[in-house]
């Protein structure tokens, strides 16, 4: 079966089945997303799945676009997450995924956790002022 992003965005983030991580992904998938360390295998990625749906009430990926060519895709998506309280927040990033047999081999996340966590409150609204001036974030002036 082919994958589709569509599917993952559906199955993984809407409807938050962890299930389809084992079904999409390669047992040596490796995905460069959120950290400094890429998340090696599905139960990895589980784990941030896990956390992600632990924070937020409900989760959404919209694929924007997308481009597939030679086994790889490269899109730009919306993730959206609202919190228990009603919080909401939302980042555009992109995704280059490799596909072998139907499944992510490897794959390379880039979304703005920085600005999706300032938008939830969850960091000072000059979190990314503060670090280009070389101060820490909360030190003040």
């Amino acid at each position: 079966m082919p994958f589709s992003l569509e599917d993952w965005a559906r199955r993984v983030w809407a409807e938050r089945d962890s299930a389809a991580i084992d079904e999409m992904c390669a047992s040596e998938c490796c995905v460069h997303s959120a950290g400094p360390q890429p998340l090696r295998g599905p139960e990895q990625y589980k784990q941030f799945h896990q956390q992600v749906c632990q924070l937020l009430s409900e989760t959404r990926l919209d694929v924007d676009h997308c481009i597939e060519q030679d086994g790889w895709l490269a899109a730009l998506c919306t993730f959206t997450g609202r919190m228990a309280d009603g919080r909401e927040a939302s980042m555009r990033g992109s995704i280059q995924a490799r596909i072998v047999d139907g499944k992510v081999v490897e794959a390379y996340d880039h979304f703005d956790f920085v600005g999706f966590f300032m938008q939830l409150g969850m960091l000072p609204a000059d979190t990314l002022e503060c670090c280009m001036s070389g101060r820490r974030v909360g030190a003040g002036g």
